[in-house]
């Protein structure tokens, strides 16, 4: 296997999803998800070589979800294999969306320390890390100090992707986001983010911050530079994991054009190229049950 370029940093997670059963009652169908676990299979089906950093567990369904994350095409040298048990979401059809309701006390994604941290390869370019991975402790430690330690050297993607309903102690998260946000070199929020988070922390000159709106596409700003792309018209099926498929895409272009370069400096055909690619990537994945990722021949032919 090509040895990563980017690492996927966070967790894994069982979405149980409803399903009709074969006796015609309701019940739920395991789904392999989370916001690294999905970032990381989309970024693998366009070709990007790419790493999960995380923990798994080795209960029946953290085997599940090592295979098919393997099989996807995803490196899973740098995994923790853990006793502990996998994180589990139960999906929720609700109006707006889908709710899920978080089974993740003394998981094996919480779990994972500082102590389990890699080494990073000599081709790690990117690190990617956000979601749910950074509200509790030793796991949002652990990736805070990673990448603490890759910012120097390594290009920072952080996405908030703030669930406020998991957040127990909101002085500490909010905290641990600030000094990330600092860190990073992209940094990906949405308008529920910011309706939690409120007004962004004054940001470096050369920090690039992408502002996605659902249908109405995705607004990046950088210094005093902004560029907004409008997102297609589509029929929508599942917004599950839409925002971890946009970061794939977007990464996914400016591996292909090597603009993952550190200090980050993107031509503006480049970052628009690669806003275009992000806004597809998700197109694609709502137009689709799932966090169901278009591979690179699906976009070439949606062109």
């Amino acid at each position: 296997m090509t040895e990563p370029v980017i690492l996927c940093c966070g967790e894994a997670v069982m979405d149980l999803v409803p399903a009709a059963l074969p006796d015609g009652g309701h019940g739920f169908r395991p789904v392999p998800g989370g916001a690294a676990v999905n970032t990381a299979i989309a970024l693998a089906r366009q070709d990007v070589p790419c790493s999960f950093v995380g923990a798994l567990s080795n209960d029946p369904m953290g085997i599940r979800l090592f295979a098919h994350i393997q099989t996807q095409g995803v490196d899973l040298s740098h995994v923790t294999r853990s006793p502990a048990p996998t994180t589990v979401a139960l999906a929720h059809v609700v109006d707006g969306g889908t709710r899920f309701d978080l089974y993740d006390q003394g998981s094996a994604g919480r779990s994972y320390a500082t102590t389990d941290l890699p080494d990073l390869p000599n081709s790690v370019q990117a690190l990617v890390i956000g979601g749910i991975s950074l509200i509790h402790a030793p796991a949002a430690d652990a990736f805070e100090t990673l990448a603490s330690q890759a910012a120097h050297d390594h290009l920072i993607y952080l996405d908030l992707n703030i669930r406020p309903g998991l957040v127990s102690d909101q002085s500490t998260y909010r905290a641990r986001l600030s000094r990330l946000i600092k860190l990073a070199d992209i940094i990906k929020v949405s308008d529920e983010d910011l309706d939690w988070f409120g007004p962004l922390p004054d940001l470096q000159a050369d920090t690039l911050l992408l502002h996605t709106k659902g249908a109405d596409g995705v607004t990046a700003v950088s210094g005093q530079d902004s560029y907004t792309i409008s997102a297609p018209l589509v029929e929508v099926q599942d917004t599950v994991g839409a925002g971890d498929i946009f970061n794939a895409g977007f990464l996914a272009a400016l591996y292909r054009q090597d603009a993952l370069e550190k200090p980050l400096l993107v031509a503006p055909n480049i970052l628009k190229s690669a806003l275009h690619s992000g806004i597809q990537a998700a197109s694609f994945s709502v137009s689709h049950p799932g966090a169901h990722a278009p591979t690179r021949q699906d976009l070439t032919c949606a062109h």
